[in-house]
């Protein structure tokens, strides 16, 4: 019975979704690192089709071998890095209250979407026998949790329907007591 009360008080709820919170960042952060990125398809000499998957730190081509991308070039994709690190930072804040949904959904789309651009010009000349598909795991996992388990928006005072004095509309006197009038008693009149 002592751990159901425990279980009830505020701080282990608290304690719950920040826990819930790094569950979803660390899911993010592999996503955004490991997940593929992008799939291509070529045909070279019109002959044989070849297509390749390729992630931030591995790419697998159809000639079936799988290679880790050398030390060197990850100073090469250190920016597409730091893009796919600003949903994770935003969803994390987002959970723990420091940031608004917005600015979370906005974030998604910003860690998938250089690789969404790049692919489009892929996409209009597809007819040329290259084919560029963006694999944007990340910005959906992001925008399934965003939309499944909304937290409730903190309130702020600029939002409020009334609003507050300014400090020159505020009397300087002290707020006194209102002085309740004795009701008339008949006992209490004289004549």
């Amino acid at each position: 019975m002592g751990e159901l009360e425990e279980a009830d008080t505020p701080e282990s709820d608290i304690q719950g979704k920040k826990r819930n919170s790094k569950l979803i960042a660390a899911i993010m952060l592999l996503l955004g690192l490991f997940a593929p990125v992008m799939i291509q398809s070529f045909t070279y000499d019109g002959m044989m089709r070849y297509f390749y998957i390729q992630s931030l730190f591995w790419m697998y081509y159809s000639e079936s071998y799988i290679t880790i991308v050398p030390p060197f070039a990850l100073f090469s994709m250190f920016p597409y890095i730091l893009l796919r690190m600003v949903p994770v930072s935003q969803i994390y804040r987002y959970y723990n209250g420091k940031t608004t949904r917005k600015r979370a959904i906005i974030a998604s789309f910003v860690g998938d979407g250089l690789f969404l651009i790049m692919t489009l010009p892929y996409l209009l000349l597809s007819f040329m026998g290259i084919l560029m598909l963006p694999l944007p795991f990340q910005l959906i996992f992001g925008l399934l949790v965003l939309w499944r388990y909304p937290i409730p928006e903190p309130t702020t005072p600029w939002k409020s329907e009334e609003k507050p004095k300014s400090w020159w509309e505020k009397s300087s006197d002290p707020p006194q007591e209102k002085q309740e009038k004795p009701t008339k008693d008949d006992n209490d009149v004289l004549w």
